[in-house]
């Protein structure tokens, strides 16, 4: 082991020591009797490929339900926004339709909805989080640090959007119907939205639909001052949009339950069509960005996401359980234009399978698991210009690993996985004439890498595990950037691109009693070629380091109330020069400052409960050149949520930014301020809006 990684092993320790004495931790408590807890069966999370047990988990992970879901979707249907107040390491959310800022523990996240990748990894959008709507998800499980375990990404993590389920009975249905408006300006910012899904079995049949469409106006700031539609220069917003999304999921179980056949489609569209465009500030003298009226779109801005899948599953086939998955991802992301350049879109159409298996063994006397398969990808990559010349190549990717991992009982006081991901991608660059003027000429860039990891858990008690590994993530660099800024190469195949590879540390401690639970753990990644930009938004390639630590605490007191947080801290160095000195801190739109959050829920009857939550974002004021190195202010936000059982359906009353607070978020401060100094980024956030929910289940 490098002196790098036996440094990174202590000050992780050390993070954690210090970290166990200053914050407990956990995830969210579930309200039960004692009873009912008796009762319960285990939680379990399949972001792994298997599923296992919270208390067997040997990674950090985070679990959000539909409950959740629902109730903070009466705040914010943006779920970028949802999971950057919710997930421990993941940073804030903007309000905007793309998760450009937005990093888990420092890096890069692949987003999957059940296993099928939804980020465009030749031309990267970081839209991933917006190929669906909040109301087909039935959870969330996010893997908090970089990982392989589905292969081509996750340098810093992967998001799993798990699709609706269908509810026990012959049939439910459930229909809900809400609006929102800015108390400062209520007109001109209204939104629509409405919901309507129904499931049931029959028999061997079993079916799942959900429908939802919403209408956005404009958002307005603590100040009643119109926010531009598209609140970070030119990456997508939600304002002045309307998105659909129908979904459908149709299953069929044979072989006397051992075998079951599954149908998915979604069909996911937001499109703006925006009366206004942006009017830049002088961030210098705190003047932010407003909106004038006008629009400079060839076309309106959006997403239009199409997803099919079919699983076939067999639990019992020779002694092993199999998953076979086939799919078919096809996005088209609109950008909006961006004065002095051409408005482009980005398409990728996917096809690709997945083979899990899950086989018995034998090992030194011990009942060990042995998971293995085979994955495929081919990702066709456009970026044609609308209003304008093409100056990125047409691309494609086709990728195959095949992995296997071990999982090995120690005893009855532990387990250990250790596996082994081996990944061979070729990318096929086609000819373009660049951004520069520059011709480039097609080409092939090939890469194999074999990925390790290894982690277990230890059970100190029957209520209490220490976890921790090693793993690797890796990534392909946006070649589309790449070509499109290139001025020394004269074809594709002379780039000279190394794949990014990330090593991560983690050790933490979780633990739970029948009332509390609480986590804490830190975290080390490492990378020799790293991805930050230069003021010029190309990308540079160097080595950094990202380390810090999350805590976790939920406390239920079974029928009246409850209450909880979480922390996060981060920090991050790059070494600009490769002479093992890391001379510079890592920008605020890859490290965020010092994120807080705290709940207290009330529940004083059956008909009605109330949730009051806040946020707290810190300071920080990064050392070091290049885009986002913006100083960050602190703020916090407060939310309230209300619910109430009316005997016929329920009513919902949320409040956004209770208190009115007057903040930039994290990403406008980075991206506006000097030395970044990109005044069309200086938005503010979106002042109080209040939101009304009716729902009911027939």
């Amino acid at each position: 082991m490098s002196h790098r990684h036996v440094t990174a092993c202590g000050r992780l320790v050390a993070l954690v020591l210090a970290g166990t004495a200053a914050v407990p931790a956990p995830v969210q408590a579930q309200r039960a009797t004692g009873e009912e807890a008796a009762e319960l069966e285990p939680v379990v999370v399949s972001t792994s490929r298997m599923d296992t047990p919270v208390s067997e988990l040997t990674r950090s992970v985070t679990r959000m339900e539909r409950e959740q879901l629902d109730e903070q979707s009466k705040l914010e249907r943006n779920l970028g926004d949802i999971l950057g107040t919710e997930v421990p390491g993941m940073g804030t959310g903007f309000r905007g339709l793309s998760n450009f800022t937005q990093t888990l523990r420092g890096r890069k996240f692949q987003t999957l909805i059940d296993g099928i990748p939804q980020n465009a990894a030749l031309r990267p959008t970081s839209r991933g989080l917006n190929t669906t709507s909040v109301e087909t998800i039935e959870r969330v499980e996010v893997i908090r640090g970089g990982t392989a375990v589905y292969g081509f990404g996750a340098t810093g993590g992967l998001v799993n959007l798990i699709t609706r389920q269908p509810e026990k009975g012959a049939f439910n249905a459930h229909s809900s119907a809400g609006l929102s408006f800015s108390t400062q300006h209520p007109d001109d910012s209204f939104e629509y939205n409405t919901n309507h899904g129904f499931s049931g079995r029959s028999g061997q049949l079993d079916y799942v639909f959900e429908g939802s469409f919403a209408a956005r106006e404009s958002f307005f700031d603590a100040d009643g001052d119109r926010i531009p539609p598209d609140p970070l220069a030119n990456q997508g917003g939600i304002a002045e949009s309307d998105e659909h999304d129908v979904f459908g999921k149709l299953g069929y179980t044979f072989g006397g339950g051992d075998q079951r056949i599954e149908l998915m489609g979604n069909r996911f569209e937001l499109k703006q069509s925006p009366d206004f465009t942006f009017e830049p500030g002088d961030p210098g003298a705190g003047e932010k960005t407003t909106a004038t009226r006008g629009d400079i779109n060839a076309v309106d801005p959006g997403n239009e996401v199409t997803t099919l899948a079919t699983t076939y599953t067999h639990d019992d086939l020779l002694g092993s359980s199999l998953k076979l998955k086939a799919f078919y991802n096809d996005t088209s992301f609109i950008f909006p234009k961006f004065p002095g350049f051409t408005q482009t879109k980005v398409e990728s159409e996917k096809i690709g399978a997945r083979s899990t298996v899950e086989t018995p063994v034998t090992l030194f006397g011990s009942d060990a698991q042995v998971i293995w398969g085979v994955d495929f990808l081919n990702d066709e990559t456009d970026q044609p210009g609308i209003d304008g010349p093409t100056t990125v190549p047409s691309m494609e990717q086709t990728a195959v690993a095949g992995f296997g991992e071990l999982e090995v009982p120690v005893g009855s006081w532990g387990r250990i996985r250790a596996g082994l991901r081996q990944e061979h991608i070729q990318v096929d660059v086609g000819s373009v004439t660049n951004r520069l003027g520059r011709s480039i000429d097609s080409g092939e860039l090939t890469f194999n890498e074999t990925l390790v990891n290894i982690s277990g858990v230890a059970f100190v008690s029957r209520n209490v595990e220490v976890f921790g590994g090693f793993s690797q993530g890796f990534a392909v660099n946006d070649i589309g950037r790449l070509v499109q800024n290139n001025q020394t190469v004269d074809s594709a195949g002379q780039l000279d691109d190394e794949a990014e590879k990330v090593d991560n540390f983690e050790l933490g401690v979780r633990g739970r009693t029948r009332r509390m639970e609480a986590s804490i753990a830190g975290f080390y990644s490492s990378s020799d070629n790293g991805r930050t930009f230069d003021q010029d938004l190309n990308l540079v390639t160097q080595p950094e380091r990202v380390w810090g630590m999350e805590a976790t605490l939920a406390y239920d007191s079974a029928d009246t109330w409850g209450l909880g947080g979480t922390a996060t801290w981060l920090a991050g160095e790059v070494d600009r020069d490769d002479d093992d000195n890391f001379e510079e801190d890592l920008p605020n739109t890859r490290v965020p400052p010092v994120k807080l959050t705290g709940y207290a829920e009330y529940s004083p009857f059956r008909w009605w409960d109330a949730r009051l939550q806040t946020l707290y974002s810190g300071d920080r004021t990064p050392d070091g050149t290049g885009f986002g190195f913006g100083p960050a202010d602190d703020f916090v936000v407060v939310d309230l949520t209300t619910s109430f059982d009316i005997g016929y359906g329920e009513i919902d009353i949320a409040v956004d930014n209770l208190l009115n607070n007057d903040f930039f978020p994290v990403s406008s401060q980075a991206g506006g301020k000097a030395p970044s100094n990109r005044p069309s980024l200086f938005t503010q956030a979106p002042g109080r809006r209040v939101s009304l929910t009716y729902s009911i289940a027939w």
